[in-house]
């Protein structure tokens, strides 16, 4: 007879269960970047939304801005923003008890849990009440509501005028609308601004696949909203794109990305070629001049003119578009040259996707989790300047003035 699987699952076993999962994460390497910062996001955006809540009860007491804090969930440091108010009567629910460190287990597990596995926003407001969030259901809503509004804030704000770099690019996601599946793309821009911090200037998602008028769309709202003048343009060479970030920034050098030169290289080129390919290419993002790249980029196209004419013709055409990455400080080549630092909210998405059994139970969950896999990298790494940015930053700013600001 088949044991009773309910029976078996006892508080034990399940705590093993975290701790297990919580060390794989840290082998595998994931926990750095996804975990830990999305926990750390998780909490201090609820104590956030909680202190909305009791603010709005408590209408004499006013807001007191954010303490950092460091807590233990099982073997993983976490950093937390905690809300004050003048008062000094507000404390959110989501901290462990006074004059402790960690959590429970029981906390421990539901906080995983609820980044993990939650498929939609009820489940989610679920756990925040098994944690003892708040036992009103209006409450809930608003701290779940106030979670996705954060996102939709991000697409209508003001942007700086003044952009060092912009990276844009696409990414594929299927939502559940009633009992289907339905495809949509989700066009995200980041920015890389002149005192080096990277935010997200636009995170929107649109039905069906990735297309020329939605993009369209997107780089009008950058415009609209207040940006201007863009250094350096990245992205990838979808069809017809490039002629149309060319219109919207006209003065900024637009770099297509390496990596997916790369990978087309693997399908227009035989697996011998696409090797040597590969090594030419190296060669080339090593280069020290502009010339000496133009010059080694001519000879690659050379090399397999024969074995696929008509590739070969279009990089001819578009080889400054692949290129323009060299006209820049040798630590910011790399970043550059590719659309990598868009894949870095790509990549939380695709581990939450999987997460949800291979696709959003909702666009409000999609939201929901869009936005905090963004604000955990605004909130996390990207407060810190990277070495290579910190290194570079008074040549970028220089090269900007020399091409926007002495001409006017």
């Amino acid at each position: 007879m088949t044991a009773d699987p309910a029976k078996s699952l006892t508080p034990a076993s399940v705590s093993e269960r975290v701790k297990n999962d919580v060390d794989q994460l840290l082998q595998s390497g994931l926990a750095d970047f996804s975990l830990r910062e999305l926990l750390g996001l998780l909490i201090s955006t609820a104590g956030a939304a909680e202190r909305n809540v009791y603010l709005e009860k408590e209408p004499a007491d006013k807001p007191n801005g954010f303490y950092d804090r460091c807590l233990q969930l099982g073997t993983l440091p976490i950093e937390v923003r905690v809300p004050r108010t003048r008062t000094g009567d507000f404390r959110p629910a989501t901290l462990p008890s006074p004059y402790r460190r960690g959590y429970s287990e029981h906390v421990q597990s539901l906080l995983l849990g609820l980044l993990g596995s939650s498929r939609s926003i009820n489940a989610a407001k679920d756990a925040l009440q098994k944690m003892g969030l708040s036992s009103s259901e209006q409450d809930l809503e608003q701290v779940a509501t106030q979670m996705i509004e954060e996102l939709e804030l991000r697409n209508s704000r003001p942007l700086d005028p003044d952009m060092l770099a912009v990276f844009v690019d696409g990414k594929y996601v299927e939502l559940r609308e009633a009992d289907k599946l339905r495809s949509a793309c989700i066009y995200l821009a980041i920015g890389l601004g002149r005192d080096g911090k990277k935010r997200v200037l636009s995170c929107i998602a649109r039905p069906g696949r990735e297309n020329l008028e939605d993009w369209k769309l997107v780089l009008r709202g950058l415009i609209e909203r207040g940006l201007r003048r863009v250094m350096i343009f990245i992205q990838d060479d979808f069809s017809g794109l490039l002629p149309i970030s060319q219109s919207f920034f006209p003065n900024a050098d637009v770099q297509l990305c390496a990596v997916h030169l790369q990978r087309n290289a693997k399908t227009h080129l035989s697996k011998t070629d696409s090797t040597e390919f590969q090594q030419r290419w190296r060669a080339i993002k090593s280069s020290w001049d502009v010339e000496v790249g133009n010059r080694q980029f001519e000879e690659l196209c050379d090399r397999f003119a024969k074995a696929s004419p008509s590739w070969m013709g279009e990089l001819r055409k578009k080889r400054q578009h692949y290129l323009a990455f060299l006209k820049y400080p040798e630590p910011m080549r790399k970043s550059f040259s590719t659309t990598n630092v868009v894949e870095a909210i790509n990549g939380q998405l695709e581990i939450m996707r999987r997460n949800s059994g291979g696709y959003f139970h909702s666009e409000q969950t999609l939201k929901f989790k869009l936005g905090l896999a963004i604000s955990s990298l605004e909130d996390g790494r990207w407060r810190t300047l990277a070495r290579g940015i910190a290194s570079a930053l008074p040549q970028l700013n220089a090269l900007f003035q020399s091409r926007f600001e002495q001409t006017q």
